[in-house]
């Protein structure tokens, strides 16, 4: 059901982290990411989680059909205890890891929840330094989890935490 491109080698980085990316062959709806990021969510070990994909459509074409433009309902996933807004359809999971054992539980979590075949790849998916984006977009206020967090065509971050809620604010 899985497969590598290699072996993952538990080789760590500087900061002995390490990055995998789960790579469905479908892209998941709310409720399958939602189970999936749910059982990743209990495992210990994990560092940060990112979501990616293809860009969510700006408008439903049932709406459309209405005559209804520009109405769409935010959507919004529990990543690591923060809710934030799903701003792509979820095709990639990006995760760091600090121990390499973690890796066959999160294999074990997408064998669980997705019922199509999925890879696991070992990587650099994220970004581990500063960069000039970061500086600008948040005025040189940046701490090593939003590292990346930034859609670079966008001002706003892509993934944005609810209205009324503090960044450090556990569900």
């Amino acid at each position: 059901m899985t497969k590598f491109r290699r072996p993952i080698s538990n080789i760590m980085d500087e900061n002995k982290l390490m990055q995998i990316e789960i790579f469905p062959q479908r892209l998941l709806n709310l409720d399958t990411a939602q189970k999936l990021l749910n059982e990743l969510n209990v495992i210990d070990g994990i560092n940060r989680m990112v979501v990616y994909g293809p860009g969510m459509p700006k408008d439903d074409p049932a709406d459309l059909l209405d005559g209804k433009y520009c109405v769409r309902e935010k959507k919004y996933i529990c990543i690591m205890g923060e809710m934030v807004e799903l701003t792509v359809q979820v095709g990639r999971i990006w995760i760091e890891v600090r121990d390499g054992s973690v890796v066959e539980k999160i294999r074990e979590a997408c064998v669980k929840t997705l019922p199509f075949p999925f890879e696991l790849y070992e990587g650099l998916y994220l970004r581990t330094q500063k960069t000039i984006t970061d500086y600008v977009r948040k005025g040189g206020e940046v701490d090593d989890i939003d590292l990346g967090m930034f859609d670079p065509g966008k001002c706003v971050p892509c993934c944005e935490t609810l209205p009324g809620r503090k960044e450090n604010d556990l569900v």
